[in-house]
């Protein structure tokens, strides 16, 4: 007998179970490709922290502010910081706004503020930032209103190791606009006609030791001379921040600190005191 093949069709059962398999595959395929894609944004959504460098420099003459709090963000800074001195360099979060508060000493929290200022940094700049001006309100001439001013360009180094880079800043609030000439080595005038709240750019000066006629901004009177021994305080390879501070005249400011010249260095702390030229 020959038997012949015969078509068989697939049961109604058979068809079902082939359909729902496929579609169970095809469920667990979506849920898997899910479950990677949520786990693949959760690391891509992380972001990391960017920050500026700043230094804070404290140059109010006024004796209400001898001695403050400052605050980062709510955060305690700097605890009892002293007028002429200064931080070290330190990371501050940066392409977000930030809120610096200044207050007065052992306070509690940033509420007990004297005065907030508000700034957005640039990622990976370096700043400098030196508070100045008056807080009281009599006992002073003129009462120049406390701020904090802010020099987006600063250094930690030289540019050249040989040299020593020096950034000049007016914080005097009585001192007249003026220039400072070099009369030592003969490098002449090195800062013309600055005004209270000024900025120079950095001076990049090889390491010497020069002195420094303070004159009004004719040039023709001089204030006052200083001496600036860069290379006796072995500056070679430094950056660092000079500023006029005090009062020109204390019998009109309460009787605060008298004029001077002092350097703020990158690693923080006493500010040093140019001494007066012989």
């Amino acid at each position: 007998m020959n038997s012949k093949s015969k078509n068989i069709k697939p049961s109604v059962f058979a068809k079902a179970f082939t359909f729902s398999s496929a579609l169970t595959i095809l469920f667990s395929v979506v849920l898997t490709f899910s479950s990677c894609t949520e786990e693949e944004e959760i690391v891509a959504v992380v972001p990391s922290p960017e920050y500026a460098r700043v230094q804070v420099i404290h140059n109010s003459a006024d004796l209400a502010a001898t001695t403050v709090d400052v605050y980062l963000n709510d955060a305690l800074l700097l605890d009892n910081f002293e007028f002429r001195t200064s931080s070290p360099f330190i990371d501050a979060p940066a392409n977000e706004e930030i809120k610096i508060t200044i207050a007065g000493p052992n306070s509690t929290s940033s509420s007990q503020a004297i005065a907030d200022f508000y700034y957005t940094l640039a990622a990976s700049e370096t700043y400098v930032l030196i508070a100045e001006g008056i807080v009281s309100t009599s006992g002073y001439s003129p009462a120049t209103a406390f701020s904090i001013a802010v020099y987006a360009m600063g250094q930690e180094t030289a540019n050249n190791p040989s040299n020593t880079d020096l950034l000049v800043h007016h914080g005097c609030t009585d001192a007249p606009t003026v220039d400072v000439v070099e009369v030592g080595v003969g490098a002449g005038t090195i800062v013309d006609n600055a005004s209270y709240g000024d900025f120079t750019a950095y001076l990049e000066l090889a390491t010497n030791d020069y002195t420094l006629d303070i004159r009004d901004e004719t040039g023709a009177v001089t204030v006052a001379s200083y001496s600036a021994p860069l290379q006796t305080l072995g500056l070679n390879g430094a950056a660092a921040v000079v500023v006029a501070s005090g009062f020109l005249n204390p019998a009109n400011n309460s009787n605060g600190s008298g004029f001077g010249l002092y350097v703020a260095l990158p690693s923080g702390g006493n500010l040093v005191a140019l001494p007066a030229a012989k």
